[in-house]
C-alpha cells in the first residue's frame, strides 16, 4: 500500500500526526517544525515554512459517525474510543506495545499562541504507533501579554485549530486553552467557528479547569463540543474539592500517572460506566506503563514531576 504524504500541522501538552495501515503496521510519523505567523488586525502572513510529515503504510483511520456537540452525547463513549487514552506531548513517543482494544491516544499536534497576531507551533517530535491506533489531535492555545480579542484574532485562531482538525487519521480535535473569565467569549467564538467548519464526523473535545465541572450549568455548559475533560491533577490543596456537577463533562476524566490521591479522588467521583480515563504522564511513555495499561491498570510514577 502507497504512503500518504501531506503538509498540515504536526508542538506541548497539559494543558500536549498519526497514519495507519489497514492491515495494522506500524506507523512512523516523522514532524519538521512548521512555524506559521498570522497576523491578527492586518490579516497579513508574516512567515510560513514547509511541514513534512513522512507516512509509512499509511491509509488512514476513520471515524466514527457524525456526532451532534451536546451535553448528552458527553455522557457517552462513541463507538470505538477505547477506555484509556494517553496524552502525547512534545517528547519523542514510542507508543508501539500499546494494545489498540485498551488504548488510544490524544497527541499535542499544535500549539497557538495568541497576541496581537497568531502564531502557531507544530510538533517537532515523532511518534511510533500501532497502525490500528485510535488518535485525536490536540491544540494548545496561549494568551500572550498583547492578547487581542478581536474578530480577525478569532478568525485566525479557528483557522488554526482547523489545520490540527483536518489531519487524516483522528476521530477528533481537542482544545485545551486556560481561558480567564475575560477571554471565555473569545473562546466560546473560536469553537463555534470551529465546530461549524469541522470535517464530518469528527469530534470536538476540550480541557476543562475542574472548577468550570463543578456547576450543572457553568458557562461551558452551552458551548458546542462533545465533550469537557476535568483536568483532576496539580491541583495542589484543592484536591477532592471539586466533584464534576456539569454534565458535559460526565463522559471523561483527567488524571496524571504521578499523583497517587488525585488519581484515586478522581476516579472515585466519576461514574465508572461510559467514562474515557484521559492519562498524562511527566515523561515519555514506557513499555512497562503500556503494559500496565493494556490489562486495564492506571500505572504509578513514582518519581514525581520533573
Amino acid at each position: 500500500m502507497q504512503s500518504q504524504r501531506f503538509s498540515a500541522p504536526g508542538g506541548r501538552y497539559p494543558c500536549h500526526p498519526l497514519a495507519t495501515s489497514a492491515r495494522g503496521k506500524l506507523r512512523y510519523i516523522s514532524v519538521v517544525l512548521k512555524s506559521i505567523n498570522v497576523s491578527g488586525t492586518r490579516g497579513r502572513v508574516v512567515h510560513a515554512a514547509l511541514l513534512a510529515v513522512a507516512l509509512l503504510g499509511a491509509s488512514g483511520l476513520r471515524g466514527d459517525g457524525t456526532v451532534v456537540g451536546n451535553a448528552a452525547t458527553a455522557a457517552r463513549r462513541s463507538a470505538g474510543t477505547p477506555p484509556i487514552v494517553v496524552w502525547a506531548w512534545e517528547e519523542p513517543e514510542d507508543l508501539r506495545s500499546a494494545d489498540p482494544a485498551q488504548v488510544g491516544v490524544a497527541f499535542l499536534a499544535e500549539r497557538i499562541f495568541v497576541g496581537s497576531k497568531v502564531e502557531i507551533v507544530h510538533r517537532r517530535q515523532r511518534i511510533l504507533t500501532p497502525g490500528s491506533i485510535w488518535a485525536e489531535a490536540v491544540v494548545r492555545i496561549e494568551a500572550a501579554r498583547a492578547f487581542e480579542d478581536n474578530a480577525a484574532t478569532r478568525r485566525a485562531t479557528a483557522d488554526a485549530v482547523l489545520q490540527a482538525a483536518h489531519l487524516p487519521g483522528i476521530r477528533g480535535v481537542q482544545v485545551d486553552f486556560d481561558a480567564t473569565p475575560q477571554q471565555r467569549t473569545f473562546y466560546s467564538e473560536v469553537l463555534r467557528q470551529v465546530r461549524a467548519a469541522l470535517p464530518t464526523g469528527e469530534r470536538l473535545e476540550i480541557t476543562a479547569l475542574v472548577s468550570w465541572c463543578a456547576q450543572p450549568q457553568s458557562w461551558i455548559h452551552a458551548l458546542p463540543i462533545d465533550l469537557a475533560i476535568p483536568m483532576n491533577f496539580r491541583l495542589g490543596e484543592h484536591v477532592g474539592t471539586w466533584a464534576a456537577r456539569e454534565p458535559l463533562c460526565a463522559g471523561a476524566v483527567g488524571i496524571s500517572t504521578d499523583e497517587s490521591q488525585e488519581q484515586a479522588s478522581a476516579l472515585a467521583a466519576s461514574p465508572v460506566q461510559n467514562r474515557t480515563i484521559f492519562l498524562f504522564a511527566p515523561r515519555p511513555w514506557t513499555a512497562d506503563q503500556l503494559a500496565e495499561l493494556n490489562r486495564g491498570n492506571i500505572p504509578h510514577d513514582r518519581r514525581g514531576a520533573r
